[in-house]
């Protein structure tokens, strides 16, 4: 009887590890939806990065801000700001346009100046996998901006498949 019982053990405990797929688990470096790169240059001097100062980007008519400093608590404002030469921002996965309010000096009432930028883009859904889901890449089509604080813009990369790379220049 113990000659037939532990292999039997046995092999009841392997066949339930076959039962397990790498799928079950999304690995942490698993690649998801990029977002918008943007660097901001000095309209001057073209080749000259420029920092912005206290700039909020919200998404356009709903007041929500873009997370840049996630280490600060929700209730502070300056979770909201960047004050850095370039930024990430998520574009929609549900439509084929964004539309975002850049608010340069963001807080100083005399000095505060908005932009509405309006970005049309495709997209393209791709399958990773069963505990990941999908992620979406982007094409740009068309980044339209108000004239307030920005001088120009232009489209350095229409994919959008990573952040390692630079996909929009504005300049100001």
């Amino acid at each position: 009887m113990k000659k037939i019982v532990t292999p039997l053990l046995l092999l009841i405990f392997a066949v339930s590890f076959w039962n397990c797929e790498k799928d079950d688990i999304c690995a942490e470096g698993t690649v998801t939806t990029p977002r918008l790169v943007i660097e901001f240059y000095d309209v001057a001097s073209p080749t000259t990065l420029k920092n912005v100062t206290n700039l909020r980007v919200e998404e356009s008519g709903t007041g929500i801000g873009v997370v840049f400093n996630t280490a600060l608590a929700e209730t502070d404002a300056n979770r909201y700001l960047i004050n850095s030469n370039k930024i990430e921002i998520p574009l929609k996965t549900f439509a084929d346009q964004s539309q975002f309010d850049f608010k340069l000096n963001y807080g100083d009432t005399t000095n505060e100046v908005n932009d509405i930028i309006t970005i049309d883009y495709s997209r393209e859904d791709i399958y990773i996998s069963r505990a990941c889901g999908y992620k979406t890449n982007f094409t740009l089509s068309n980044f339209n901006f108000e004239t307030n604080w920005i001088s120009n813009a232009t489209i350095e990369q229409t994919n959008v498949i990573n952040e390692n790379e630079v996909h929009v220049k504005i300049y100001f």
